[in-house]
């Protein structure tokens, strides 16, 4: 099963790289106008709108993971 920093890059056709430090900006409470100005050698240049879906399907998956886990542990128990 692939990772969601896997499927994001695979979805946006951006290095891996990149995406897992633009997540790990997202996660340290950056904003996007933030990370596009000041942090372009970590995202690789990506632009404001390129970088708003990345953050919009970063919490799309990572929603589905979380339900996904709690349906599988309904299942189980």
């Amino acid at each position: 099963m692939k990772t969601i920093s896997e499927i994001l890059a695979q979805e946006l056709g951006k290095k891996q790289e990149h995406i897992e430090n633009v997540i790990a900006l997202i996660d340290e409470g950056n904003t996007i106008p933030f990370i596009a100005r000041y942090r372009k050698e970590m995202h690789g240049s990506m632009d404001d709108t390129m970088l708003r879906n990345l953050e919009t399907r970063l919490n799309y998956l990572r929603n589905l993971q979380a339900s996904e886990y709690i349906q599988d542990q309904a299942y189980h128990h």
